[in-house]
């Protein structure tokens, strides 16, 4: 199906290799673009998502995006201060109402997007997921913590199906977020993804490029209504972190390049359909 197979997976896996990137030392400043104080690897990745701010504003970006609102206002608005409240409540150590308040953010999440798609938006995030779960399959043997958040990417899908058979779609949504926002937290084991930010942030946005052209290449000019808005959302988000790159905003720079590429290769199921 796809020529110059190597390059092909050579660049998938660049992506998902430097997307576990967690940058110390940022030069955009406090409060932009760093890590969290000193979280550890070892805590729960649900923490880590919770507190991490760049993941959490990506998380409210791209659902924003794919209702067509602004990430600024309505229930997004709503969502970004609960996310705050949830790096407060980690600084000031109550883990356990930062987990609370992050999971509160993503329901609003969830439920904005029932409220605009139905259930088709709910079914899109569970697309999503295991679009990236397909692709985690063919990386993890390369990469263990790949293979660690597969397998609570797989937990956290499981449990989102029987919400959504028992009629709970936005519950089932809010666990989809988490595991998205999982995948966008995950971090090499390696002082080298920390030491060298900027050529990591460089190589995720140069993949993501590459697999989005290949991706529009390979769908051609037969592209539906759902396939143009999935290639548009990609392209949008790529845009984004090639701004984030040239601003020195490494780990927002990676977390988009990852989520362009996740909409990439949902439009390329999209259109298989």
């Amino acid at each position: 199906m796809w020529h110059h197979a190597g390059h092909w997976k050579s660049a998938l896996i660049a992506v998902l290799a430097t997307g576990l990137v967690a940058c110390g030392e940022d030069p955009a400043g406090p409060g932009t673009d760093q890590e969290p104080a000193d979280i550890a690897i070892t805590e729960s990745l649900e923490l880590q998502v919770a507190v991490d701010d760049v993941v959490a504003d990506v998380i409210v970006e791209d659902a924003a995006l794919f209702a067509g609102d602004s990430p600024s206002t309505g229930p997004w608005a709503e969502a970004r201060e609960l996310f705050r409240q949830a790096r407060e409540a980690w600084r000031n150590g109550d883990t356990e109402l930062a987990a609370e308040l992050a999971m509160e953010g993503r329901l609003i999440i969830s439920q904005a997007i029932f409220d605009r798609h139905g259930e088709d938006g709910i079914n899109a995030l569970f697309e999503r997921v295991e679009d990236l779960l397909t692709r985690l399959d063919g990386a993890a043997d390369e990469y263990e913590r790949l293979a660690d958040l597969a397998e609570r990417m797989t937990e956290l899908l499981g449990e989102a199906t029987v919400l959504r058979d028992n009629g709970d779609w936005v519950g089932a949504g809010e666990r989809l977020l988490l595991a998205l926002g999982m995948a966008d937290r995950m971090r090499h084991r390696h002082r080298d993804a920390r030491d060298h930010a900027k050529a990591h942030a460089e190589a995720a946005v140069t993949a993501a490029t590459i697999i989005y052209e290949r991706v529009v290449e390979e769908i051609g000019n037969d592209a539906g209504p759902r396939v143009r808005h999935a290639l548009a959302h990609a392209r949008e988000l790529l845009r984004r972190a090639n701004a984030a790159l040239e601003n020195g905003r490494y780990r927002r720079a990676i977390v988009l390049s990852r989520r362009s590429v996740g909409w990439s290769f949902h439009a390329l199921r999209l259109s298989l359909l």
